[in-house]
């Protein structure tokens, strides 16, 4: 996961990512995702300073919100992951990577258009004294961001990107063999170094968002301009826009060469991490079903 003050400020939501990715590591989805709630609320005032009276008045935002992620986004989770099963079962081909990929960007979107509509209200009615406060975290982060530039930073962003590929694969088949390993550091050096302009970019966006809270901007503003930055990203430099090609290619040529290397062992392991995390997503349903994928 990545350290705390690379996350995206503000996307609550993050937090419920953050403890269903924590509670698969620990094959505890189910309960890390009903205690949620609990986690994001901690989340958001740890970030924000919150008084008691805004986290009461925020509660039934979030629960709704969580509802509703409970009848929409699971859903599409189950699919995604029984997808993926099946992918596994037959091989991975770019057809059928490419679908995944489509199916996670459906996700990515829904999960944060909705954490979008629950942070609004919240950043809406933050106080001076909370919008100072929330602007000078936006320039720390800022400046720690910004010393990590030159050629030593790369190298040290491409060591630690392979590290945590290699820690994920090792997660979902186990062990990865010599060849696997190599397969993982020839497609990883070859991807985009993102983070100097990531870091820009969002920046910027930053400086919006502070600006509209100190205009006194509406719900539905921030709500529109978050949905504007987190989902669409508007606004988004050339540069940005072409790495993202370039990082679902080097995602599909990962797939498609480690399939075939998989030995018996990693094959079942990977099918059973991927049927667990179905089987959770369709348990957590109040009614279950699949979302329909589309491909």
């Amino acid at each position: 996961m990545a350290d705390r003050r690379r996350r995206p400020a503000l996307i609550l939501f993050v937090a419920v990512l953050a403890a269903l990715l924590a509670g698969a590591g620990c094959s505890r989805v189910r309960l890390a995702y009903n205690t949620a709630d609990v986690f994001i609320r901690a989340y958001a005032d740890d970030y924000l300073g919150l008084h008691d009276a805004q986290k009461a008045r925020w509660t039934p935002t979030l629960d709704a919100a969580l509802e509703e992620h409970r009848d929409e986004e699971l859903p599409q989770l189950a699919a995604f992951f029984d997808s993926a099963l099946k992918d596994a079962r037959h091989g991975f081909t770019r057809d059928n990577v490419s679908c995944l990929l489509d199916q996670f960007e459906v996700l990515y979107k829904g999960h944060f258009t909705l954490a979008a509509k629950a942070a609004a209200p919240l950043l809406a009615e933050l106080d001076r004294k909370q919008i100072d406060a929330l602007e000078r975290r936006f320039r720390k982060e800022a400046r720690e961001d910004a010393a990590e530039t030159g050629a030593k930073a790369v190298k040290h962003r491409a060591r630690k990107r392979a590290r945590r590929y290699a820690d994920n694969m090792d997660w979902w088949i186990g062990e990865l063999t010599s060849r696997q390993r190599g397969i993982l550091r020839d497609v990883t050096r070859h991807l985009p170094d993102t983070a100097p302009a990531w870091y820009d970019y969002r920046d910027g966006k930053r400086k919006e968002l502070i600006a509209l809270l100190r205009a006194g901007a509406s719900e539905q503003r921030i709500e529109r301009f978050l949905i504007d930055w987190i989902v669409e990203f508007q606004g988004l430099p050339a540069s940005l826009r072409q790495a993202k090609g370039e990082l679902r290619r080097g995602w599909t040529d990962l797939l498609v060469r480690l399939g075939p290397t998989f030995t018996p062992a990693q094959r079942e392991q990977l099918e059973q991490r991927l049927t667990k995390l179905r089987d959770d997503f369709m348990a957590l349903q109040h009614h279950p079903r699949m979302a329909p994928t589309g491909c």
